[in-house]
């Protein structure tokens, strides 16, 4: 009698151990399950963009994710597949981002963020825990944001160099950004349609007089070739160039994107040596130093450019008071701090 209880006894804790070892693969299968992101770099699979990111893989197997990326070198290729659902995230430039997510699209409003300081901060907001709402818009959310950098003003003339210069040349108005096609029209220069096969070819081969772009993409674009002897950099930001991860709200745990925040914002410090190390690539040659009053009309400018797109309901209003806040906290002295943004 005791040998058949005891026989029983194993059979029953075998069947319960057999039973929780098959939750417990299930379960890992839920938990690990895959997620592919859309990744869209220049320079493809061994670029700059997909050579940061990869460091994502095994921090996401820690928040139970098993992620997979896809690098394409057209944007709006990945931003179609995203919208096909052949990709539950995508990285695009906060042109193509705008569409899915205004607010998060507005983070590389001309003029906004001023300061290193400032995007610090920004980042930092954006990553607590409240401000999810603020990077959601219906089915999609705006998990990261990733500064890729101050753009500049490149020009193939070292005497345009300042607003008043800008009249009558030719700008470059990347994948219809509507930023760069308001810049134009109240600098009076001409918007040239461009893509980012086409940018770099126009501004080498004379087509184009004035490129708003990154440092990342002097060597990535060759846009040495264009500058020449003659040419330059205006050595003061017009705005941080913005990368957006936009996910699909559905597919992912809902702290999946206050946790990818933090990630950012923890690795803030590997993407300011990514753009110095960029910066320090050109030569000095290039940087064309302005004066105070210049920046200072530059700043006005960039205003009138903000609250223009504003006015036309392509700036999310939240989002520039927010940036208005941060800066007019790190400095009271601004003009602008006596009326809000």
């Amino acid at each position: 009698m005791n040998f058949a209880k005891h026989q029983s006894c194993k059979a029953l804790c075998l069947t319960l151990a057999l039973m929780a070892l098959l939750s417990l693969l299930s379960a890992s299968t839920v938990a690990l399950e895959r997620k592919v992101f859309c990744v869209w770099d220049p320079v493809g699979r061994n670029g700059p963009v997909m050579s940061f990111y990869s460091d994502l893989i095994p921090k996401a197997l820690g928040w139970g994710l098993n992620i997979r990326f896809i690098a394409y070198t057209d944007e709006k290729i990945a931003a179609n597949e995203f919208k096909a659902g052949n990709c539950e995230a995508v990285l695009l430039s906060a042109i193509l981002s705008r569409q899915f997510v205004k607010f998060g699209g507005t983070m590389d409003a001309i003029g906004a963020i001023s300061s290193r300081k400032g995007l610090e901060l920004v980042l930092s907001t954006l990553a607590r825990p409240r401000a999810g709402k603020l990077m959601t818009q219906g089915a999609y959310e705006v998990v990261a944001t990733f500064p890729v950098g101050s753009m500049y003003a490149f020009v193939r003339d070292r005497s345009i160099n300042s607003i008043d210069d800008f009249a009558g040349r030719r700008i470059s108005v990347l994948n219809d950004d509507p930023q760069a096609m308001k810049f134009a029209n109240l600098a009076g220069a001409t918007p040239v349609p461009t893509t980012l096969s086409t940018f770099g070819p126009q501004f080498n081969n004379g087509n184009i007089d004035i490129l708003l772009m990154p440092a990342l993409a002097y060597n990535t674009f060759e846009l040495y070739y264009g500058l020449g002897q003659r040419g330059g950099i205006i050595d003061y930001r017009l705005y941080y160039g913005m990368l957006q991860t936009v996910a699909k709200r559905d597919a992912f745990p809902d702290d999946f994107g206050f946790k990818m925040r933090k990630y950012i914002l923890s690795r803030l410090n590997a993407i300011d040596k990514l753009v110095k190390d960029a910066e320090a690539e050109i030569p000095a040659k290039y940087w064309i130093n302005v004066s105070q009053f210049t920046k200072d009309d530059i700043d006005h400018f960039s205003k009138r450019v903000r609250m223009s797109l504003k006015k036309d309901k392509v700036n999310h209003a939240t989002a520039l008071k927010l940036l208005w806040k941060i800066r007019c906290r790190l400095d009271r002295s601004r003009g602008e701090c006596t009326t809000p943004e």
